[in-house]
């Protein structure tokens, strides 16, 4: 469940309309000029190329804070960040494959105007900035207008209501384009079987190359999370073997840790050593070499954690069982902004009378600066960092019932979910069968269901993957959407 933070915080903080009304005003006009970039790099259209979708979907959340942050005049500390974006190098039909990667800086040296950044980000990608630059720059806002507090344009992508028509306007055209699932698997089972034994020579070379990478780099494992190109993947194992052989003293910070080859570079919240595989070599040297410096953030997040917990009554502090890693830096700084919010609200006045004296039996996930306030499907509440504590706290108290019944529902699924999973492996004698990690498990109890009751024998001896689109992948791997049977 997701609730609008604009109208309730509004109640708390002055009345300062002739600036909101201009910042609303404003806000709609930058998002009509952005809608050709999000049509450019929306996840959507990357359906058949993992890696590309993968890689636009985290910079697009990335961009939603800077944006908020911008309009907010204010700047985080989170050093320099570039935002990746691939973008199709050209439109014609039998080029459609072939991508530009985008690199769009958002630290202190890139502009703090929001028009102006908009404008760079449509320029980059070789859009037209004719109807920007017709708007007008945003003015510095009065002093004391709180607008910290007020309307809040960056939020999240995906639940920014100035682009509920877009999105609205894409799952429509998705929609139209989705093929019968028969029919599909009849036109590219034996692509997929091709593909397979292409692969295998390669994929036997993949675990060769990593066992001897993680036995000299004394590696407690090294894994690959950023799409699923097996290629890429050897790639990635080359350029680390290709390190080790000419710069190993630098690698030494790598002994004991599991590496992971991502979609960014940094520090995870379990300890990963995350690098990047868009990075050039020397930026993986530099911050390697500084491991233990990042690791500092690393060893405060419990810290917080506790913090967090033993102000909002003992709740427990999750991780959201469905998301995307993040830097341990960022995560940090995302608690303490809670806790503080949290703080001050109870500087004023105490949590409601209703509350039990323990709050124990419930998860909160703190997430980034620009996400949404919800419980999610699993039970968890989720808010973003600059949710502030009276809203938290309404929020929370409302929705109790709600994801008690949702962890209740959660508990009961997950275990049907296994069960449906073994019982699809032996009776379509899979090789493999795994989903997203965004499918949760109501989603795949539909889809084994559906998948069970067509008896879709041409998959047998294959390696089937739940997830939002229908697709081949280099090693064989048949993807399927999980409402594949949904018109």
């Amino acid at each position: 469940m997701s609730l609008s933070l604009v109208a309730k915080v509004r109640k708390c903080v002055p009345d300062k309309r002739p600036f909101l009304l201009l910042c609303r005003s404003l806000n709609q006009d930058l998002t009509t000029a952005l809608r050709p970039f999000y049509f450019a790099v929306h996840p959507d259209f990357f359906a058949q190329h993992p890696e590309q979708r993968n890689t636009n979907e985290n910079s697009l959340k990335l961009l939603s804070e800077h944006l908020e942050a911008l309009y907010e005049r204010r700047h985080k500390n989170d050093g320099t960040e570039v935002l990746k974006f691939y973008v199709r190098a050209s439109p014609d039909a039998d080029k459609r494959d072939n991508f530009r990667l985008i690199k769009i800086r958002t630290d202190k040296q890139s502009t703090r105007d929001p028009k102006k950044f908009i404008q760079g980000l449509l320029e980059s990608c070789n859009l037209s900035t004719e109807y920007v630059k017709k708007i007008k720059s945003q003015p510095e806002p009065p002093k004391g207008s709180g607008t910290s507090m007020g309307f809040q344009p960056g939020k999240d992508y995906h639940y920014d209501k100035d682009f509920a028509d877009f999105e609205y306007e894409v799952k429509n055209k998705r929609a139209s384009k989705r093929p019968d699932i028969t029919k599909w698997l009849m036109e590219n089972v034996s692509k997929a079987k091709q593909r397979a034994r292409e692969t295998a020579e390669l994929q036997a070379e993949i675990d060769k190359l990593q066992k001897a990478l993680v036995a000299k780099l004394k590696l407690r494992d090294a894994r690959y999370e950023c799409g699923w190109n097996i290629e890429h993947h050897r790639g990635c194992l080359k350029t680390l073997e290709r390190l080790a052989n000419t710069h190993g003293v630098e690698l030494a910070p790598l002994k004991g840790r599991i590496v992971v080859f991502a979609p960014f570079t940094g520090i995870s919240l379990e300890g990963h050593v995350m690098l990047f595989t868009g990075d050039v070599l020397n930026n993986w040297i530099d911050f390697i070499k500084n491991i233990p410096h990042h690791d500092t953030y690393l060893k405060v997040v419990p810290v917080y954690e506790r913090t967090l917990s033993r102000v909002l009554l003992d709740i427990q502090i999750g991780r959201r069982k469905f998301m995307p890693k993040q830097q341990a830096s960022g995560y940090a700084n995302h608690l303490m902004k809670v806790t503080t919010s949290l703080n001050d609200y109870l500087g004023k006045q105490k949590f409601p009378k209703e509350w039990p004296e323990s709050l124990k039996e419930f998860t909160i996930v703190v997430e980034s600066e620009a996400g949404p306030l919800m419980v999610s499907p699993t039970g968890q509440f989720i808010t973003p960092a600059t949710c502030p504590g009276a809203i938290l706290v309404d929020f929370i108290a409302q929705n109790m019932n709600l994801a008690r019944e949702r962890m209740k529902k959660y508990a009961q699924d997950k275990h049907v979910e296994q069960e449906l999973m073994d019982s699809c492996v032996k009776k379509l004698q899979l090789k493999a069968l795994t989903k997203d990690d965004a499918i949760t498990p109501d989603k795949m109890i539909s889809a084994l269901r559906d998948v069970s009751a067509m008896q879709l024998q041409t998959l047998q001896q294959g390696k089937l993957h739940i997830t939002h689109y229908y697709s081949v992948l280099t090693d064989g791997t048949v993807c399927i959407p999980w409402d594949f049977k949904s018109k």
